[in-house]
């Protein structure tokens, strides 16, 4: 009825009509156009009652799905400030971590000046393992710098310098050389970039003296010979060894302590005590 209900509602209407004409045709007196009249309105009204329900039924339904509408925007921006507030909380956790940590390294190597930066963004070649950092000459810092983790992780060196910001070489980087030693024996060696381990996030210990045990899970430390990169810091850990192809020099691949692939925050030495 109510699809239909505008339909009947102009037809009884439209009978209404002819019959009131016909009616002040006849004369009032006639019966019998009274009574059919009044038949004929009687669903005339229940027609206009039906348009009346119909209509009410669309209007009811359009305020509640304006306000279904408003109540689901703002559950949305609700749930939108409730993400955020918990991606704030967890960098703010990440951030005292570091924190912690770098607060334990400073301890143990008080004769580190440390300057924190930012990683703004790596590079693109797939040649090299570099990234950029948030500071440069202005805030101190200089070519070959070392660059570290809150850990005292190895992570690279400075190799091009702006005021504001520093490129940095990673120690998987092909152009990498950094002296070693092998923490259980403290033979020395050298940590080395290699095309082929870089692709894989590893670098090679090389330069290792003729019968030298090497074991799966030794880690590598700096030897700190120069004066770029202080004794002490770990590298990574063998996770491998084996012969150059050669088959005359023994080598080991290192996997760096410092997860690249994951930082976004990392603390440039600007000066340390040198140990001989």
């Amino acid at each position: 009825m109510k699809k239909k209900g505008i339909a009947i509602a102009a037809a009884a209407l439209a009978v209404a009509i002819i019959i009131g004409i016909a009616t002040r045709a006849l004369g009032d007196s006639s019966d019998f156009v009274s009574n059919t009249v009044n038949a004929v309105m009687r669903p005339v009204g229940s027609g206009v009652a039906v348009i009346a329900d119909f209509l009410e039924g669309i209007y009811g339904y359009m305020f509640e799905y304006d306000r279904l509408k408003t109540e689901n925007e703002d559950l949305k921006a609700r749930v939108a400030e409730l993400e955020q507030q918990i991606r704030d909380s967890a960098a703010a956790n990440e951030e005292n971590k570091r924190l912690r940590e770098l607060l334990k390294l400073r301890e143990k190597r008080s004769d580190f000046e440390l300057e924190s930066a930012t990683i703004n963004s790596w590079g693109s070649s797939n040649w090299s393992s570099t990234f950029t950092i948030s500071k440069g000459s202005n805030s101190g810092i200089e070519l070959l710098d070392c660059v570290i983790t809150e850990h005292g992780y190895l992570v690279g060196q400075v190799i091009k310098l702006g005021p504001t910001t520093a490129t940095v070489r990673t120690i998987i980087d092909t152009n990498t050389n950094v002296g070693a030693l092998i923490e259980r024996t403290g033979i020395s060696a050298v940590a080395s970039g290699d095309f082929e381990k870089m692709r894989e996030g590893k670098l090679k210990l090389t330069f290792i003296p003729d019968g030298t045990e090497i074991l799966n899970g030794d880690t590598i430390l700096t030897s700190g010979k120069g004066e770029s990169i202080p004794k002490g810091l770990v590298i990574g850990k063998v996770t491998d060894a084996g012969l150059d192809p050669s088959a005359l020099t023994q080598y080991a691949v290192i996997t760096p302590s410092a997860a690249l692939n994951e930082l976004s925050q990392v603390f440039v030495i600007k000066s340390f005590d040198i140990v001989e």
